[in-house]
């Protein structure tokens, strides 16, 4: 802070010299001896403390303290008055004239100097608190126009839950004004009810005042404005405390959900129905069968899962094109649907495959005449495409608890039984059983092939570029396993990762797979090649409890930057034990670690998890990117999920890009990067290598 400014006004030179030479150090110090430039002087100056002479010949110090007292500008100023008489007349004049200490004549300087360090403290203590005002009104301020700006609502009150402050959003979505609401009960201005019920909600800000805590607001909450409009809404309240504290109020920060909700009831529909029969999909298969076996453990009960396949229909979908073949999946998707009654579940696996879902009882395991309808239905002749089709089908049966005990093995059992029947014979069935069990034993060729690549650090690692698609710039790639088959080719990670997770080999395979790409990823970037690298983290490795360890682990034993990895997670990841992977993924966040959410719109889409979990990146499932030129249904979800994207300001990837028409409706659409095999096929890593080398030298590599 400045020093204070010290102007000491006297017609006796010798008395200026004194208090010149005594005041020294203390002060910025300036003197005059003519009363008559007094004014212009102090004006000029306006210094801090003013040491004036009451008695002068020209103008006394009685009229230059009339002036200051009549100049605003001059009100800072701290008089200190000399004079040479002990009047009390004089001294109640001068003070009331606006003087605050005096001086006596002859001059005792060392108690002059006392009395103007003092007054120089309280100048000092005077200007440190007016900048502390300033700075404090100054961060009000901010805060005030920062709160007004925010998309959210936010309301503050007094600790008897009467308004104080309400934002523009607030009073948008209450239908208040400030003026108005300021005053009123929280629970008269913001009226909540439930959705459903439209029964009266107490407001968690009266909630967090009686409780003295944070309090989060009734998911199903729905606030009815002052002018009847309804508006969904989420968030919470608090109190505030004093520096004591104790209460001193609340406050109230929520959202209008509406539109949210609303695009996320759309996309669970369409994640969890097929495009084009508008039966259950493979995901709401899998959650029925979820329950069905856990009412069947419950009522010692049985669960088949019938699962059938067209036969000889590829011949159909290349001879009269693709668009006919849609009309007959159609047609299947609504002759089965018939079924789907008493428990019943009807869906589409995928292709022109079908499942049904046919709970009984355990003394009734016989499905004939129910098998018998299925391929009876499915048998009978219809027109399309100009002509008369006959279809047949092959039909696989899996029952619990007989031969399957999860929803993976009565999958598993069911397609084995589907393809032998399909081997035998068209238009048959077939359950499953233990020759079939044998067979499936041959899949431990595969598992022994895996642990030994495990044991040896024997994987490979490919790596897959992804490109941003309005610059064709190399941006990152994506790491993808591969197991030698022993025969100078790989066995597909469709085969091998479902073993690995239903073994527990799946850790070992994931940390080798995370190590690999950190080891390639820090190679690229001591050759100045700045490679953002991928990395798949399957459901099963959240229920290690070492995850985060190992990621921490590997990053400083590869000494990766943690900004040069990503890991990629799947939905049906994130909704298993979700308040676990909740903290590990925010852990591994906290790292500087991006998140990616794979294969979106495929699982459980909500928006709760985009909002609870930190993610960083959409990836639109390759499933949609392909159909989506063909398919309405399949293009509007990739137009949902990228405008979700960017709504949310989350980068968005697009998976299976095969063909320059796909590429261009994509950038179109505003999404940003993209990878598949037209733009690079997964890569060894010298060939990887290469890639980035080359992209650099051409200047398409992201700096």
């Amino acid at each position: 802070m400045d020093n204070c400014s010290v102007l000491i006004i006297d017609d006796e030179e010798i008395n200026t010299l004194q208090l010149e030479h005594a005041l020294e150090g203390i002060g910025d110090i300036s003197t005059s001896n003519n009363s008559s430039e007094a004014i212009l002087l102090i004006e000029k100056i306006r210094p801090d403390i003013l040491i004036l002479d009451l008695e002068m010949p020209k103008v006394s110090g009685f009229d230059i303290l009339k002036v200051i007292q009549q100049k605003p500008t001059l009100a800072h100023i701290r008089t200190v008055v000399i004079t040479s008489h002990s009047d009390p007349a004089i001294e109640e004049k001068a003070l009331s004239l606006g003087a605050i200490d005096f001086i006596s004549k002859p001059l005792n300087l060392r108690l002059c100097r006392i009395r103007i360090e003092n007054h120089i403290k309280i100048k000092t203590q005077e200007k440190v608190l007016q900048l502390t005002q300033e700075e404090l009104f100054a961060e009000k301020e901010q805060l005030r126009i920062t709160i007004d700006s925010i998309a959210d609502a936010v309301i503050s009150t007094d600790k008897n839950a009467n308004i104080v402050y309400m934002n523009p959003v607030a009073q948008r979505l209450t239908g208040w004004s400030q003026t108005a609401a300021k005053g009123r009960h929280i629970e008269e201005v913001m009226k909540l009810v439930d959705a459903t019920t439209k029964a009266s909600s107490i407001n968690p800000l009266v909630v967090a005042l009686n409780e003295n805590r944070p309090v989060a607001m009734a998911l199903n909450t729905q606030l009815i404005s002052k002018q009847g409009i309804e508006h969904r809404v989420e968030d919470s309240a608090a109190p505030i405390l004093d520096k004591n504290h104790n209460q001193c109020g609340a406050v109230m920060v929520f959202q209008d959900v509406s539109e949210a909700l609303a695009m996320s009831m759309q996309m669970t529909y369409l994640s969890h129905h097929d495009q084009l029969t508008a039966l259950p999909n493979r995901v709401l298969l899998h959650d029925r069968l979820t329950q069905g076996i856990a009412r069947a453990a419950f009522n010692n009960s049985k669960l088949s899962l019938m699962l059938l396949d067209l036969d000889k229909f590829k011949f159909i979908n290349d001879a009269l094109g693709h668009h006919v073949g849609d009309e007959i999946i159609a047609h299947i998707g609504h002759s089965l649907d018939r079924f789907a009654c008493n428990d019943i579940t009807v869906a589409r696996v995928g292709g022109d495959e079908f499942a049904l879902v046919v709970p009984h009882s355990a003394n009734s395991l016989s499905l004939e005449p129910l098998v018998n309808q299925v391929l009876n239905v499915i048998g009978k002749p219809f027109r399309s495409g100009g002509e008369q089709h006959v279809l047949s089908a092959s039909l696989g049966i899996s029952v619990y608890p007989d031969d399957a005990s999860s929803v993976e093995e009565m999958l598993r059992h069911a397609d084995s039984a589907m393809y032998k029947a399909k081997n035998e014979s068209a238009n048959s069935y077939f359950y499953f059983s233990d020759d079939l069990r044998v067979e499936m034993n041959r899949r431990l060729e595969v598992g022994n092939k895996l642990r030994k690549a495990l044991d040896e650090n024997d994987l490979d690692v490919h790596y897959q570029p992804k490109y941003d698609l309005n610059t064709d710039t190399l941006i990152g790639v994506e790491s993808l396993v591969r197991l030698k088959d022993g025969q100078g080719g790989f066995i597909s990670p469709v085969h091998f990762i479902e073993y690995a997770e239903e073994t527990g080999l799946i850790f070992r395979l994931g940390e080798q797979v995370l190590e690999k790409s950190c080891i390639a990823a820090k190679t690229w970037l001591d050759k100045g090649l700045p490679i953002k690298v991928a990395v798949n983290i399957s459901a099963k490795q959240f229920t290690d409890t070492k995850l985060v360890d190992t990621v921490a682990e590997i990053l400083e034993r590869t000494q990766l930057p943690s900004r040069y990895l990503e890991l990629e997670v799947t939905e049906s990841a994130l909704i298993e034990n979700f308040d676990y992977t909740v903290s590990q993924l925010k852990l591994i966040s906290g790292m500087g670690v991006s998140i990616a959410l794979d294969d979106f719109g495929t699982g459980y889409s909500s928006l709760s998890y985009l909002r609870l979990f930190p993610i960083d990146i959409l990836k639109i499932d390759q499933s949609f990117v392909r159909d989506m030129l063909d398919d309405a249904q399949a293009f509007n979800i990739v137009t949902t999920i990228i405008e979700l994207a960017h709504s949310l300001k989350l980068q968005i990837v697009a998976e299976g890009i095969e063909t320059l028409e796909q590429k261009d409706r994509l950038q179109e659409l505003g999404c940003q990067i993209g990878q598949g095999y037209l733009l690079s096929k997964p890569l060894r890593f010298d060939n990887a290598d290469k890639l980035i080398q080359t992209s650099k030298a051409e200047g398409i590599l992201c700096p």
